[in-house]
């Protein structure tokens, strides 16, 4: 079974308003962020074997305190396609994943991230799941199952949306 693990960036910096969209960096929430869902993501050995990166310094930032925090995770793959890429976009790059990764992750960004999410999503997801449709904050993971055994065969509606988390969540418990 294949594994899916969509992250939104962690909560970054607005204080400069001439910098670039692409080049904004974590602010001090975000990177406290960080280590918190990834105690999660491991807690519930949510560890990919392939990340799929957007070039966004955000993004990379945030996977970097990932690999931090978390034991094991892979240097990204940073694709400029990824920056605010379409859901249509992110599954076309996911499909033409090799077929021998098994848990994969995407950092990215809203709205794509959560419209990919709902779109992946068969409608069997737990009601604590159904919060990312809602939703999405920085820092919060989806984790989906694939029914597929091939990333070739991965298309809308076909993946089970088992597990999510909010830093924030986390944090507060």
């Amino acid at each position: 079974m294949k594994k899916l693990i969509l992250l939104r960036h962690a909560k970054s910096s607005w204080d400069d308003p001439g910098l670039d969209d692409h080049d904004r960096v974590l602010n001090r929430r975000g990177k406290a962020a960080v280590p918190v869902i990834g105690g999660w993501l491991s807690s519930r050995r949510h560890i990919p074997d392939l990340v799929l990166c957007s070039s966004a310094v955000r993004t990379r930032q945030t996977i970097d305190g990932l690999r931090k925090a978390i034991a094991g995770i892979p240097a990204p793959i940073i694709e400029a396609d990824l920056y605010h890429a379409s859901p249509e976009r992110m599954l076309e790059r996911l499909r033409a994943l090799p077929r021998t990764c098994s848990t994969v992750m995407l950092v990215g960004h809203q709205p794509g991230i959560g419209s990919l999410t709902r779109q992946l999503a068969d409608g069997t997801e737990t009601r604590r799941c159904r919060r990312a449709f809602e939703h999405f904050p920085t820092a919060a993971a989806a984790v989906l199952e694939l029914t597929a055994d091939d990333w070739r065969n991965l298309h809308y509606g076909s993946a089970r949306f088992t597990d999510f988390a909010k830093p924030k969540e986390l944090m507060d418990a």
